[in-house]
C-alpha cells in the first residue's frame, strides 16, 4: 500500500515524488556519514562497495512516522553496506546462523522500527508476558546490531535462529557478570550491550542469588547495566533507576 495518494514516483511507486526525493536524500546522507561516496538515483544507490536497492526501504518505511524515517534509513543502509562488505546481498538463514544472538528489547529502544516477529519476554516468577519487553534477534560481530522485521524478510526458520541465538548469548556471557552490591540493590554491568539479557541464560544469575536470593525484581537501566533487588525493596530499586531507563522493574525468579 502506498504511503501517499499523490502522484507516484516513476522508480519508487510506493512513494510520491516528494517522498521519494526525500528518501534518496536520506540514503545519500547516511552513506556520506559512513564515508562512502554515492550516486543515488532511480531505485538504487551506486556506491564504491556495490549497489544498494531502495525498494526494500520503501517497504520498511510504510507505516512509520515521517519523523522516524532517518533512523530507519540509517539502520537499513548500515545493514546493506555490511552485507555488501561481507559478500552477501541479503540476510539468509545461512548467513544469520553464524552471527545471531538473542537480546531483550524494550519499547523505548525501538526508535520507530518494527519488531513484529519478536517474542514475548515471559516472567519466570509470574508466568505472564512482561509489558514493554520482548526477546528479539540481533547480529553479533564486533558490535550488537538489532534485527528488525525488514532485516529478517528472507529468514525462513525463526525457531532455529532463536535456538542458535540463545546458545550464542550463553557463550558470550559465559565469563560471568560484573556484580556489585550497595545496600539492598545489586548492580549488574559490563562492556557488552548483551548484559541486560542475562535473565535469558539459565544458571547465569547465581552471583545475584548469593546476594539477594532467587525471587527478585529486575530493572533494566541500559543494555549494559541492570539493577536487581529482592522483592521487598521495590522502592530502593526504583530510586536507583533513572527516568531514561530501558524498562521498569519486573518480577523474575532466578533458577
Amino acid at each position: 500500500m502506498a504511503l501517499f495518494r499523490r502522484r507516484p514516483d516513476a522508480d519508487l511507486p510506493g512513494l510520491d515524488v516528494g517522498a521519494a526525493s526525500r528518501l534518496r536524500g536520506m540514503v545519500e546522507e547516511s552513506l556520506s556519514a559512513m564515508g562512502i561516496d554515492a550516486r543515488v538515483e532511480g531505485d538504487h544507490a551506486v556506491t564504491s562497495v556495490g549497489d544498494i536497492p531502495l525498494v526494500p526501504m520503501v517497504d520498511e518505511l510504510d507505516g512509520h512516522d515521517r519523523r522516524d524515517w532517518q533512523l530507519v534509513v540509517d539502520e537499513l543502509v548500515t545493514r546493506m553496506v555490511r552485507s555488501l562488505l561481507d559478500g552477501a546481498t541479503r540476510l539468509t538463514d545461512a548467513t544469520l546462523a553464524g552471527h545471531v544472538v538473542v537480546r531483550i528489547l524494550g519499547d523505548r529502544e525501538r526508535a520507530g522500527r518494527s519488531f513484529d516477529y519478536a517474542r514475548p519476554l515471559v516472567s519466570t516468577a509470574t508466568g505472564s508476558p512482561i509489558p514493554g519487553l520482548v526477546v528479539a534477534l540481533a547480529w553479533l560481530n564486533d558490535e550488537v546490531e538489532l534485527l528488525n522485521d525488514a532485516a529478517l524478510v528472507e529468514i525462513d526458520d525463526l525457531d532455529a535462529a532463536y535456538r542458535r541465538g540463545s546458545e550464542r548469548l550463553a557463550t558470550v556471557l559465559a565469563d560471568g557478570l560484573d556484580v556489585a552490591r550497595e545496600g539492598n540493590v545489586v548492580t549488574v554491568k559490563g562492556s557488552s550491550w548483551l548484559v541486560s539479557s542475562w535473565p535469558l541464560v539459565p544458571g547465569l544469575g547465581q552471583p545475584i542469588v548469593d546476594e539477594v536470593g532467587n525471587d527478585v525484581l529486575v530493572g533494566i537501566e541500559s543494555p549494559d547495566k541492570v539493577f536487581v533487588s529482592a522483592i521487598g525493596h521495590a522502592h530502593e530499586l526504583d530510586c536507583a533507576l533513572s527516568p531514561s531507563r530501558v524498562a521498569d522493574p519486573f518480577a523474575w525468579r532466578i533458577g
